[in-house]
């Protein structure tokens, strides 16, 4: 009972962790804004209007996927080791610079439809990339963390235990990414063909 308390103690952790460095890039990104040009607002209508059109959905569907699971893996394979701590927080904090910068670029295009555009466009893929990088990302931190603890004190982990957690995680990982992966493909295509009709 007493581990069972401490494991959950420590993934809310990573995720207090994660939720911080998020926020912190997407502050970030909204404040960089100001010392860089953003790029022509016309290339963010252009694409809009044109990605119903250009895209196969099986295409969208197959690259999602497969860059999805790349990153989920790339990201669990970091938490093997007792760099991946700061490899893994450059990459939460990156993610909200660019989502930063996404909702600048929406409202200094659009001007108020940009928030509407933000809500129906922006916020669902955030959202649906958001879980599967919270589930791979918070065991990654905390089995990174537990790693450099059992250097630093000199004790054995749980190999068994670890890589049970790691795999449920992955596995969990793996369909989260499937499902958004087809939730981009199809939704997330007919809300930014929704927002393009406004």
């Amino acid at each position: 009972m007493k581990k069972e308390r401490k494991y959950l103690s420590s993934y809310q952790n990573s995720l207090t962790f994660i939720y911080i460095l998020i926020l912190c890039g997407i502050i970030c990104g909204v404040f960089l804004t100001q010392w860089f040009h953003l790029f022509e607002g016309t290339s963010l209508d252009a694409m809009l209007l044109t990605v119903n059109q250009s895209v196969d959905q099986y295409t969208y569907f197959t690259t999602q996927f497969i860059v999805g699971i790349l990153f989920v893996v790339f990201i669990f394979f970091l938490g093997s080791s007792v760099l991946g701590i700061p490899a893994i927080a450059f990459f939460l904090f990156t993610r909200g610079v660019q989502i930063g910068f996404s909702c600048v670029l929406f409202v200094s295009t659009y001007q108020l439809k940009g928030f509407i555009g933000i809500v129906l466009t922006l916020l669902p893929q955030v959202a649906f990339d958001i879980i599967s990088l919270l589930i791979i990302a918070s065991f990654a931190i905390d089995c990174s963390t537990n790693l450099l603890y059992s250097v630093i004190n000199g004790q054995k982990i749980n190999l068994k235990s670890t890589l049970n957690q790691g795999l449920s995680h992955l596995l969990l990982a793996f369909i989260v990414v499937l499902v958004t992966a087809y939730l981009k493909a199809t939704v997330i295509l007919w809300l930014i063909q929704l927002f393009n009709l406004i």
